[in-house]
């Protein structure tokens, strides 16, 4: 009787095992790469964490990473450097590794606060398949690096997410949101940094001469506002309506161009956008800030899904803009005309905006993330307007006013870097 026991016995224990190798056979198996941008040395950990908290939800096999890994990256258009690889590049990498999927880990930093992001990838078809946007940790604190690393986790995989209570859909946060927590925050688009052609290029036809020569200019990641920032957006930080703004204009009898709560903000000037930024900052706790004329042009493209359009988003102004020809001398509110290749609206007409930089004259030399010149007596404006021609709405026609001027066709989107 006791022979038959342990025949069952070891029997039972050879079916554990083998249910064992199976059950991990069939578990999908995850890469792992973490990249440092702040510059503060916490790859390691923040790789260790996220493998850790996908190993324990019990349905992937996590991949250390390897110095084959590490090695082809380093190949790969410098990202060990730059960051700059692209989903297709992922895949690659991943295939080389036998695995199903790859975690690409970023940790950054705005203003001297970190924050982990990360991606995921399919490897056999090199589609996204979610996205973590980017959660802020306390550099000092061990344990709210891991709550991030968790958060983190979680929008992609699924699970407990610490900071809400709650579970993550296994969908993950989509590509073109961020958490908003102020009725002035805007809705954001994720632009993917890359590099481009800045300038005047041969589908734009004949151009100024402020837009040549062009030269190559290679951006980071950043989001964007998808669309212009509103006059209820403006009044829930400043407290001023759209007549009120005209009023303090040198002409105050202007007209009003389009009133309304979803219509373009104008009439402000870069300055007082600089205390509507510092405000909205102020009540939020992040970082916005107008976009430089690179991020603006190369968000105006469609970034790294352009489709090499004169406007953005189509050969054919009249789909993506508000201009001279369909305007009607006024402002229309935001979001009425088609997108470009991004999701973002109206970067083609509706209102001029402001940039971050002092205008200056392009050079030929690649650049890598400008701001423009160090001073100046203008600042850029991009987009074209309601009552300009068609030529002024293309993505690389760029002008300039001064920084104090409020005009009834300019108006401001904003960036948040990642």
């Amino acid at each position: 009787m006791n022979y038959h026991k342990h025949k069952i016995y070891a029997l039972l224990i050879m079916l554990t095992v083998v249910f064992s190798s199976w059950s991990q056979s069939v578990k999908q198996m995850v890469a792992i790469y973490t990249i440092d941008e702040s510059g503060e040395g916490y790859a390691a950990f923040v790789g260790d964490f996220v493998t850790n908290a996908i190993v324990k939800r019990g349905e992937y096999v996590a991949v250390e990473r390897t110095a084959q890994f590490l090695a082809e990256l380093n190949k790969e258009q410098g990202f060990q450097r730059t960051g700059a690889v692209d989903d297709s590049q992922i895949s690659r990498l991943g295939k080389n590794m036998g695995v199903q999927m790859v975690c690409a880990v970023k940790v950054g930093s705005i203003d001297n606060q970190l924050f982990i992001s990360a991606r995921l990838v399919d490897v056999e078809t090199a589609a996204l398949k979610a996205t973590a946007r980017p959660v802020r940790f306390d550099q000092t604190n061990w344990e709210d690096m891991e709550n991030a690393c968790e958060a983190v986790t979680a929008s992609m995989f699924g699970g407990r997410n610490p900071y809400s209570g709650g579970q993550s859909g296994r969908q993950g946060q989509g590509v073109g949101t961020l958490s908003r927590t102020h009725p002035a925050e805007p809705e954001m688009v994720y632009v993917q940094g890359g590099t481009f052609l800045m300038g005047c290029t041969a589908e734009q036809g004949t151009c100024n001469g402020d837009v040549s020569p062009n030269h190559l200019v290679t951006v980071s990641d950043f989001y964007i506002g998808k669309y212009e920032v509103t006059q209820a957006q403006w009044r829930a930080v400043m407290g001023t309506s759209i007549r009120q703004q005209r009023d303090k204009a040198d002409n105050s009898g202007w007209s009003i161009r389009g009133e309304g709560d979803n219509y373009p903000m104008y009439y402000v000037s870069w300055d007082e956008v600089q205390e509507f930024i510092s405000r909205l900052n102020t009540l939020t706790g992040k970082r916005y800030r107008l976009p430089t004329e690179a991020e603006w042009e190369y968000a105006a493209r469609g970034g790294n899904k352009s489709g090499n359009y004169r406007y953005s988003g189509s050969n054919f102004v009249e789909q993506v803009a508000w201009f001279s020809s369909n305007g009607g001398d006024s402002n229309h509110p935001v979001g009425t005309k088609s997108p470009n290749e991004l999701g973002i609206y109206d970067m083609s007409g509706s209102v001029w905006e402001w940039c971050y930089d002092w205008y200056g004259d392009y050079g030929s030399a690649s650049q890598n993330n400008p701001t423009g010149p160090a001073s100046g007596s203008w600042r850029v404006i991009r987009g074209g307007g309601w009552y300009d021609s068609s030529s002024d709405c293309r993505v690389a026609n760029r002008s300039n006013r001064n920084p104090r001027l409020r005009s009834d066709n300019i108006g401001f989107r904003l960036v948040l870097a990642r």
